[in-house]
């Protein structure tokens, strides 16, 4: 009953304890009575027991135990003497009193209302704990959802550029042939067109930018939590892949970052290639050193390394190496040039070097200013 009032707070200790001596008086008596008991004794020998739950429901109203739940030895004490009371009622009835007993009755209550104050502190340990996990697994995603709409929104401004160059040449074409009725009226239709498409880009492109500024009023960012988050999403990566990989993280400084959520995007994306690059038994390592302007990062793997011939358009928007195995499309080819582009809008540089076999090694550069806060 002790633990049951530590532990249930959204309900009236007072009846549930009443509730609790009822239903248990009236079950011992029925047991006794379908014994051969006659009804009038298996209440009687039971009717003490009922008044232990009474006084025991009027001490714990009276005391405010629940409110002093905080203070470990005051509710230890509370609960102890609500158990001495209401056994000294119960035995007082039964005229079961004596010095032994006395103590008797002392000695397990105080151990009952230690005991339930220890399965309680571990119950609420366990279910913070339960939250707490579950709160980083939440937060975790969040962060990484956001850095994908942000890498995203790359490729929907690289569209837009590309768009605005064929409505250019569309209405061009249109300016420049004023004998042909027909094509000139053709290519207006075109440059309406895509105006429109336009259009609709610029706002996808403005609902994202909304949606992600209202998260990034968060200001900063520990580098030590960005390392682990980005740790418990490749980890997540790295089971659907099957692969035994290991990866380690360490820094020389734990500063706080201004534009976290580019750090995310950037250091995802390179995760992401080196665990592609590598097989079971690779190693991939994330290092932050603390320079005197400058932070320098470095993801090296052990992994297959890149060609040489490939070396210099790794970074170009839209090339790539990689093919889905289930359609043979190849993908965007947008990670690394993104990753170049957030490196660069932080004033800063990248650079890779990679041996076929050998694995690679991508080092940056981001200045201070830029970056800590």
């Amino acid at each position: 009953m002790n633990l049951i009032i530590l532990a249930m707070d959204n309900i009236s200790e007072f009846w549930i304890v009443i509730l609790s001596g009822l239903a248990i008086f009236a079950v011992r008596a029925a047991v006794l009575f379908f014994k051969g008991t006659s009804f009038d004794m298996a209440l009687a020998v039971n009717l003490p027991s009922l008044v232990y739950y009474m006084i025991y429901a009027f001490l714990v109203k009276i005391s405010g135990i629940k409110k002093r739940k905080d203070c470990v030895f005051g509710v230890i004490i509370l609960l102890s003497f609500v158990d001495f009371s209401s056994n000294l009622f119960e035995a007082a009835i039964r005229n079961e009193i004596s010095p032994s007993g006395l103590k008797l009755i002392l000695l397990v209550g105080f151990l009952r209302s230690l005991l339930a104050y220890f399965i309680y502190e571990l119950y609420q340990r366990q279910k913070l704990f339960i939250l707490s996990s579950e709160h980083q697994k939440r937060y975790t995603q969040l962060n990484m959802l956001i850095s994908n709409i942000q890498a995203e929104m790359f490729y929907l401004k690289k569209s837009m550029k590309d768009i605005e160059n064929v409505m250019r040449k569309s209405y061009s074409l249109y300016e420049s042939h004023e004998l042909d009725n027909e094509l000139k009226e053709k290519a207006l239709d075109i440059a309406k067109d895509v105006h429109e498409i336009k259009k609709d880009y610029y706002r996808v492109i403005i609902g994202f930018e909304s949606f992600l500024k209202s998260f990034e009023n968060e200001d900063f960012m520990k580098l030590s939590d960005i390392f682990t988050i980005i740790k418990d999403n490749i980890q997540r990566y790295l089971k659907a892949t099957n692969k035994e990989i290991k990866i380690f993280f360490s820094h020389e400084s734990d500063f706080s970052v201004g534009p976290y959520y580019n750090m995310f995007t950037l250091l995802n994306n390179l995760l992401t290639n080196s665990i592609d690059a590598c097989k079971s038994g690779d190693t991939i390592a994330v290092v932050e050193k603390n320079l005197e302007e400058n932070v320098y990062f470095e993801v090296k793997d052990s992994g297959e390394g890149i060609e040489e011939d490939i070396l210099p358009y790794i970074f170009n928007p839209g090339f790539t190496t990689k093919y889905d195995e289930n359609t043979g499309s190849p993908h965007t080819g947008i990670g690394l040039s993104h990753v170049k582009n957030i490196v660069e809008e932080l004033g800063g540089s990248i650079e890779v070097d990679s041996k076929p076999g050998a694995g690679t090694k991508f080092k940056i550069l981001i200045p201070k200013k830029n970056l800590v806060r």
